[in-house]
């Protein structure tokens, strides 16, 4: 399954792998979205940290902000 266009995903992290490219950090997050757990399961994405209001860690449910098909937010649920 391919991230959207323009649009949100509500996802439960599975796991989460800080990385860094050209000294930019990021996390890479396996997911699964809420609404479609059998269809959509062990997804991975990639989130620039400035777009997180902190690390995520496993078990949180995010909301996740897609813009040409990149994550321009990740909040937490409540």
């Amino acid at each position: 399954m391919r991230p959207p266009m323009i649009g949100n995903w509500q996802v439960r992290v599975e796991a989460v792998r800080p990385f860094t490219i050209h000294g930019d950090e990021y996390y890479e997050l396996q997911v699964t979205r809420i609404d479609t757990p059998d269809e959509a399961a062990g997804l991975v994405l990639r989130v620039p940290e400035h777009a997180t209001a902190g690390e995520p860690v496993a078990g949180q449910r995010l909301e996740i902000t897609f813009l040409m098909g990149q994550v321009t937010a990740a909040r937490i649920m409540q």
